[in-house]
């Protein structure tokens, strides 16, 4: 399988699941528009992070979903994953918000939002999430 282009050495790769994986994320919606989180020491980010031991990716996608914006999903979609340049391998999913609860201030989260595009200041800058966006057909690439 070929990769689409890479992003600052990243390769993204759509429609497959990789064999090991080091994180999940999800890009998670609110109807047409992306929910993201402000992270406490960066800036926006779709929520997601790390497996606890024995937990599937759907699982791991609905428990940062959770912890980090308060919010419970609908079905969860497997998009794919990217591979960064340093070999670090993430999952990518999609989901839409059911349900929102409060942030219980526990997790690295410091405000969550709606928005009609990707905000400008990104926790980082090397454009995957807007590729991802595009690639998949969802709303709120610039």
């Amino acid at each position: 399988m070929t990769p689409y282009p890479p992003l600052n050495g990243a390769a993204v790769y759509l429609a497959s699941v990789p064999t090991r994986h080091d994180s999940v994320v999800c890009l998670l919606f609110a109807g047409e528009r992306p929910v993201l989180v402000r992270h406490r020491r960066r800036a926006w980010e779709f929520p997601g992070g790390h497996a606890e031991a024995g937990e599937g990716v759907e699982a791991t996608a609905r428990r940062e979903a959770r912890e980090e914006a308060g919010a419970e999903l609908g079905e969860v979609h497997v998009d794919g994953y990217y591979v960064l340049a340093n070999g670090h391998t993430t999952v990518v999913t999609h989901a839409q918000v059911a349900a929102r609860g409060p942030l219980n201030g526990d997790f690295e989260t410091e405000e969550v939002r709606e928005f009609d595009v990707l905000p400008a200041e990104l926790s980082w800058d090397d454009g995957i999430y807007a590729h991802l966006l595009r690639s998949l057909g969802l709303p709120g690439a610039p």
